[in-house]
């Protein structure tokens, strides 16, 4: 370390004209400790606000009930991320109100669950989920995907990251079809199984959103990990049908889709 230091004094000197200023010393070497670090990859910190349990689900746990709140160091930079995040979780129901607010209300007394993962936190980079339950007649549960560059607070679409060309189109549609392909042939071969309790008419109904999803499918939410990168593909179906939801992963390692990267991951 002492040596390090000794090297970039000595670069830093040999940069002042004539070597006359002692203070132009200090400046010229400050300028190499300090100027790096202003663009060195960060990671942020998230803390976690706890809903206030429903009056109706006494029951519910308090470690269930749980929101992001980022932390990046800059509070101008917090400020963006945490309102567009309240705002798009909430459905810009409640633009004025404070996050506590806001949730509170948005909760009301149906949600029953509540919690965050965070999938990818550095190189100015922050990806994370976040999982919500709420129950009326039936119980339901939801997945929204969220992605934000640390540099400006910005909410960051697929093409912010990579190149979405004709090649990684036909690519992530190929794989989908595939998919959907392989879980339709797990579905006839429930039909000619004897024990299965899918029948004839709830085969057509889940063929039908099958179909629908399939068509439907578009290149929007995704999600970044340490290691690749995932486009999210969810197909809803109604309570009665929730076994028979497919399994759609369309996950793409870094190294394969390298030349399309246009960030840093």
């Amino acid at each position: 370390m002492t040596q390090l230091l000794l090297l970039l004094k000595h670069i830093a000197y040999s940069m002042i004209p004539n070597k006359r200023s002692v203070s132009g010393l200090k400046y010229a070497f400050f300028s190499i400790i300090l100027f790096p670090t202003l663009f060195y990859a960060q990671t942020v910190h998230l803390d976690t606000f706890k809903l206030k349990n429903s009056e109706y689900y006494s029951d519910i746990q308090s470690d269930r009930m749980n929101f992001p709140v980022i932390r990046t160091g800059h509070s101008t930079i917090d400020s963006i991320i945490n309102t567009d995040l309240k705002n798009r979780y909430t459905n810009n129901e409640y633009p004025n109100e404070s996050l506590d607010s806001a949730l509170l209300k948005w909760a009301g007394d149906g949600v029953v669950y509540l919690d965050f993962e965070v999938t990818y936190n550095q190189n100015n980079l922050l990806s994370f989920n976040i999982t919500a339950e709420g129950c009326g007649a039936y119980c339901t549960a939801w997945t929204e995907y969220f992605n934000y560059s640390i540099v400006n607070g910005k909410s960051l679409v697929l093409s912010d990251v990579l190149e979405v060309n004709e090649s990684f189109k036909n690519m992530v549609f190929g794989d989908k079809d595939l998919q959907y392909k392989s879980q339709i042939g797990q579905l006839f071969k429930g039909m000619d199984d004897e024990e299965s309790d899918l029948d004839a008419d709830s085969f057509e109904m889940i063929m039908e959103y099958y179909l629908k999803c399939q068509n439907d499918f578009e290149l929007e939410f995704f999600s970044l990990y340490p290691d690749h990168l995932e486009i999210i593909e969810e197909c809803w179906l109604p309570h009665i049908l929730l076994p028979f939801t497919p399994n759609i992963e369309l996950k793409y390692e870094y190294n394969r889709i390298k030349s399309l990267l246009k960030l840093n991951i």
